[in-house]
């Protein structure tokens, strides 16, 4: 025991030792913390990137988005920026110097439902950022209170423009007052289930095969009620009037608007996007069809045997459908007014043209050139976005309808068949005829913006507060 108790100094000492041969700690350098700040620049590019991804994601044009982002990076960034778009990614670099690190920021674009309301509103604050110069913290605060929340209509009101769109395209077609209220039925329902079948996270593709195979379906139930009724409700005219409501018309005139502005990439994008969807749409009829089949049932689900009302009638049903798709589209009350009188007009300048011995294709591309020359000045006089004004005035022109038929045709007839060759064709057809209205659309744009700015020097009195 004593031997143990001798020992364990000697161990302490010989540790004592060893621990002063080692090296002493060398303090720690202080390193001076970031802070946690956005310099101005850095927040004017948050800016841009927030504004140009929700107008992005609404479908405007990446020429345009472009044009009114450099002008908001000119008026708070002493560097120039280069702004890029590529589909569904923006990205923003600007070369700061040989002294100082170069700044690239990235974002992707998800796609949104459109809404006029917030396009107005953004395109008003990019407007009055350039010209008016207003500062920077005053543009952050009034940017939030446009994107959270945004301004939007109620869900059943979206859903019964979607019914009166449905409804608009069976009066064009001469159909029955009561054909127009059960168009209207199956178009609210279809939209509403539409837009919940998106909440719940459903791909457009599968989103498309179920809503047109439900319309089939329904249509089929027609054909039942009619056998044992004898009523005389037109099957095609249901499918039709719901297929409208699916049918991607206006994302191919967008998609040919950004290949003329050489947006090649983002065009693209835009064009499988058109093919992707109206294949749903076919894939969803031809289910439908072999069901009604095998149910020994069978009708015509293509526009091609319906006509068109020779009286004002065609007229009431453009004027419906473009205020119904700006009202679905959360567009201002007034804007939707203003809709159907451009709808209407811009169908009446096409039929006038069509009857004076005019092709098609010039015949839209004319009408889609007065359209757009128009919504430059009535943007500015009502303060609406011309995205708006455009979209309701094409809607009735767009090809939606012969982009559906082309491709029905190819699925439902062998490539030895001569109808087979005459459904190729007819889809060539609606591609040219929506290049013609993206064409004709951005040239009445581009011709008016310059006579509006003359005009603007000689009435200083007109708003500028819209695009």
């Amino acid at each position: 025991m004593n031997r143990i108790n001798k020992k364990v100094p000697e161990i302490l000492l010989q540790s004592l030792g060893k621990i002063a041969r080692l090296p002493l700690p060398i303090p720690a350098q202080v390193i001076e913390k970031i802070d946690e700040s956005l310099t101005p620049n850095m927040r004017a590019l948050r800016l841009v990137l927030t504004i140009s991804e929700k107008l992005l994601s609404m479908g405007v044009s990446a020429r345009d988005v472009v044009h009114m982002m450099l002008g908001i990076t000119k008026t708070y960034c002493k560097q120039p920026v280069h702004m890029d778009i590529s589909s569904t990614l923006i990205t923003v670099s600007q070369d700061r110097g040989i002294n100082r690190e170069p700044l690239t920021l990235i974002r992707a674009i998800t796609l949104v439902d459109v809404n006029y309301q917030t396009i107005q509103a953004l395109q008003t604050l990019s407007r009055e950022i350039r010209y008016q110069h207003i500062h920077l913290s005053e543009a952050e605060e009034r940017l939030e209170k446009i994107i959270n929340p945004e301004k939007r209509h109620p869900r059943s009101l979206v859903a019964l423009s979607g019914g009166a769109l449905s409804a608009g395209v069976v009066v064009m077609y001469g159909g029955s007052l009561q054909m127009a209220l059960l168009a209207m039925a199956v178009g609210t329902l279809s939209t509403a289930a539409m837009r919940l079948l998106w909440r719940f996270g459903v791909s457009v593709f599968f989103t498309q095969i179920i809503m047109s195979l439900c319309i089939t379906l329904i249509a089929t139930a027609v054909v039942c009620v009619n056998t044992k009724f004898n009523l005389a409700f037109n099957p095609t005219l249901i499918v039709i009037g719901g297929i409208v409501l699916l049918v991607a018309g206006m994302m191919i005139v967008g998609a040919f608007q950004d290949a003329i502005d050489e947006y090649y990439v983002t065009a693209n994008a835009r064009l499988l996007r058109v093919l992707m969807a109206t294949g749903g749409i076919v894939v969803g009829v031809a289910i439908g069809l072999h069901i009604a089949t095998r149910l020994g049932i069978s009708f015509p689900t293509t526009p091609d045997r319906l006509t068109l009302v020779d009286n004002y009638t065609q007229y009431i049903g453009a004027a419906v459908i473009a205020s119904a798709f700006v009202i679905g589209n959360h567009a201002p009350f007034f804007g939707t007014i203003l809709a159907g009188i451009v709808g209407a007009s811009g169908w009446g300048l096409f039929q006038l043209l069509t009857d004076a011995g005019w092709d098609v294709l010039l015949a839209s591309g004319a009408a889609a050139a007065a359209i757009g020359l128009v919504a430059t000045f009535m943007s500015r006089l009502w303060r609406i976005p011309s995205l708006a004004i455009i979209g309701a005035g094409i809607v009735p022109l767009v090809p939606g309808l012969s982009l559906y038929n082309g491709l029905m045709g190819i699925i439902s007839q062998a490539p030895s068949d001569p109808g087979y060759v005459v459904a190729l064709a007819s889809l060539a057809r609606a591609v040219m005829i929506g290049f013609a209205v993206a064409v004709g659309a951005s040239f009445g744009n581009a011709i008016g913006r310059p006579i509006r700015s003359q005009i603007r020097k000689l009435f200083v009195g007109i708003p500028t507060t819209a695009e």
